[in-house]
């Protein structure tokens, strides 16, 4: 054999990161189980919101603005559990009989959580915005000072939460990708 192909081969094999597919393999049916287990346990936290919102529309709204608010609100999370249940049951649906779609399982399944969290962060900020509106209107317009205070309170720990979550997801993604990139 030619020893430039020889020194070419030798070259482009120490060049070619490793990769252990049996531990690969094994990650992603890991992560398979766990996003089947958040996508049912988003869907069932998106309908107990949704069904609180209608409870709250019929029995605890006290004035038309409130129970327009409620009605407005209903929809949303189970919209959004909806949209992240069928977003995470495309993922475990994957094809993964090789390297490659390992790699590219790993890859969407990084899309899917930036976009998840970012949706996620949009949500719980028009959530917020329009809670301080209502807590201002009802303060101000019948002295419901204590509850609402509370609930803006709640509401900004969750919006915090849930933008730290999506800056650390953020921050992490680029690295991420690369690497899921440079094992191809």
């Amino acid at each position: 054999m030619d020893p430039l192909l020889e020194q070419w081969q030798k070259d482009y094999k120490n060049a070619t990161p490793k990769l252990d597919t049996a531990a690969l393999l094994s990650q992603i049916t890991s992560a398979r189980k766990k996003q089947s287990i958040k996508a049912w346990l988003d869907l069932v936290a998106g309908a107990f919101v949704s069904l609180f919102c209608i409870y709250a529309l019929v029995f605890e709204a006290t004035s038309t603005p409130e129970q327009v608010l409620y009605a407005i609100l209903t929809p949303l999370p189970i919209g959004f559990s909806v949209w992240a249940f069928i977003q995470r049951k495309k993922l475990i649906k994957t094809h993964t009989l090789d390297v490659n779609g390992l790699l590219l399982f790993k890859k969407q399944q990084l899309i899917n959580q930036i976009n998840y969290w970012r949706l996620n962060l949009i949500g719980c900020s028009i959530l917020w915005a329009v809670l301080c509106i209502t807590a201002a209107v009802s303060i101000l317009m019948y002295n419901h000072t204590t509850i609402w205070l509370t609930q803006v309170g709640i509401g900004t720990l969750v919006l915090i939460a849930t933008l730290a979550r999506y800056i650390h997801v953020k921050l992490n993604f680029k690295s991420k990708l690369k690497l899921i990139e440079s094992l191809k």
